[in-house]
């Protein structure tokens, strides 16, 4: 049954690989990014934990380490505190037209907090987003953008997986924002990957109304959630609310992939160390901070 699993892998990933040839001769077989081997990637993460973070955070040297911010953290004081260089808008809420008032007031912020950004930051986005994107933020001559592939591939078998990872044939599915920083950090080749404010304890705050079975998430942040945080499956018009089994399974494949990259980040001598100071996810090690 393994060898079956792996050959129907390959032949799906010949077949896929040929069909994008296919459809466009000029793009690159490979996925490529400019190496940064001697510098440390500084994951940001939004968790509450992060309010324990930010002293240790603050005494990496600017120089020697690029630190990676996402989503909604353009819209407190410890951006501004910690300034990161790159910034990571994952979402599609970041370029949909179909969000609800509250979301839409909520990028509407976000994407004027970064307009006036006074730092070089670079902006990465998938690219089903990035001429939007591109298109709101351009003016700012501080910033510059990178298109983050969204060419994935599904496959069953660990060994294809990593396979087509490691040779960078494909991308990991972008299921969230820290998950796609540590792939695009080790397919730059930092020399090692942090993360603060990892917390991953989303799912412990989904709630069921026990007369509507409406399923609700009003994730924890490091900072206060805005109104529309408060209820994080609400977020675009046409979309029906999420079932409990749908939920449990977006938090239960975040934390393969998180397996997925530990083993990636072995293959290609990329260390990634959890340094948040809580944090449920368990396949990365883990390492005293420094007093």
């Amino acid at each position: 049954m393994i060898y079956f699993n792996l050959l129907f892998d390959l032949i799906k990933f010949i077949i896929k690989l040929l069909l994008i040839k296919c459809n466009n001769l000029k793009s690159p077989l490979r996925i490529s990014f400019k190496k940064k081997s001697s510098k440390k990637s500084i994951i940001i993460g939004t968790g509450p934990s992060l309010l324990k973070d930010i002293h240790e955070i603050n005494n990496h040297k600017k120089d020697e380490c690029d630190f990676f911010g996402v989503n909604f953290f353009a819209n407190t004081e410890t951006f501004l505190q910690l300034k990161p260089n790159y910034y990571f808008l994952a979402d599609q809420l970041f370029w949909s037209e179909d969000l609800n008032e509250n979301y839409k007031q909520l990028r509407k912020n976000t994407l004027q907090r970064l307009n006036v950004v006074s730092w070089k930051i670079t902006i990465l986005c998938p690219e089903s987003g990035y001429d939007y994107i591109k298109s709101r933020l351009i003016a700012n001559s501080n910033i510059s953008f990178i298109k983050i592939p969204e060419k994935s591939i599904k496959l069953s078998t660990r060994k294809m997986q990593l396979f087509v990872l490691q040779n960078r044939f494909f991308a990991i599915t972008n299921v969230n924002s820290v998950v796609t920083l540590i792939w695009y950090s080790i397919i730059c080749n930092y020399s090692e990957i942090y993360l603060y404010g990892a917390d991953f304890s989303g799912f412990k705050s989904i709630t069921v109304d026990q007369k509507t079975n409406y399923v609700s998430i009003p994730v924890k942040h490091f900072y206060k959630n805005s109104e529309a945080e408060k209820d994080s499956s609400y977020k675009y018009q046409s979309k029906k609310n999420k079932s409990l089994s749908k939920r449990l399974y977006q938090n239960y494949r975040v934390m393969l992939f998180m397996d997925l990259l530990r083993d990636l980040g072995s293959k290609l001598n990329v260390d990634i160390i959890n340094r948040s100071s809580f944090s449920y996810i368990d396949s990365f090690k883990r390492e005293k901070k420094n007093k």
